[in-house]
């Protein structure tokens, strides 16, 4: 397999949205990396609890396009299940799944892309009203991975910008959302939430401003830099450095 092929494996396996965190995800951290890590399931419930503390709380009414929103469900279903069913043949094979587990990403994410592109090229990218603040999260998981297609990812970027105003996807989301556009274009990351694996150790892209990178984290209900380093080391068994590449790897 080429250099290239590896690269794209390790992307696709760090572009892993902690959403539901699979069983193997708690194992010991390797011995490279950070150290004295607080317990994965403690770093789990503060970042879930930061994301509760910045999701609206007032009820949804029934949303107004139920098949749309079920459709939506399903790509995000689709997306975690590919990555999470490669994530753990990683581990069980140091460090390097099957092939076939790989283009099930790559393919779950052409899907999904195309479908995205679909709907938004005929003007019909949904809010919470008509799909529920699961099926914005889920259009957002689908963003965060359009990887292959910019124009699109930078689109669903400035769609989903006025949502984040009005709570319809949480700050953490979208603030990772603009991490990946800007390290997909060869920018610095605003959050620090891109990290790339080169020689067997993970490390964040660029940062721009890396001196307020933590006030910035914490205004948008990020957990720490350090403890979210500890949190993807732990869950996809890769040693982090939290040293950031000199220039963004893609």
């Amino acid at each position: 397999m080429s250099s290239t092929a590896h690269r794209a494996i390790r992307r696709a396996l760090l572009s892993t949205v902690l959403v539901a965190a699979p069983a193997f995800a708690a194992d010991p951290a390797p011995a490279a990396g950070l150290t004295g890590c607080p317990p994965f399931e403690e770093l789990r419930k503060q970042e879930s609890e930061k994301i509760a503390a910045k999701e609206v709380k007032t009820p949804e009414a029934k949303p107004t396009k139920p098949e749309l929103r079920a459709e939506l469900l399903a790509m995000k279903d689709k997306d975690q299940q590919a990555r999470a069913n490669a994530a753990a043949n990683a581990k069980a094979n140091g460090g390097r799944p099957e092939t076939a587990l790989i283009l099930a990403i790559f393919q779950a994410d052409q899907d999904n892309t195309r479908r995205m592109r679909e709907l938004v090229d005929a003007g019909e990218f949904p809010n919470a009203a008509q799909v529920g603040r699961d099926g914005i999260r889920a259009a957002w998981l689908v963003a965060q991975h359009a990887d292959k297609d910019p124009e699109l990812q930078q689109k669903l970027l400035k769609l989903l910008e006025p949502l984040a105003a009005k709570g319809e996807i949480v700050p953490q989301d979208f603030a990772m959302l603009v991490d990946r556009v800007n390290t997909t274009q060869g920018k610095p990351q605003v959050y620090g939430s891109q990290f790339r694996s080169v020689g067997g150790i993970s490390h964040p892209q660029p940062i721009d401003d890396a001196a307020g990178l933590e006030k910035r984290r914490a205004d948008a209900g990020l957990i720490p830099m350090r403890d979210y380093g500890c949190l993807l080391q732990q869950f996809h068994g890769i040693p982090v450095d939290l040293t950031p590449h000199a220039s963004v790897i893609r």
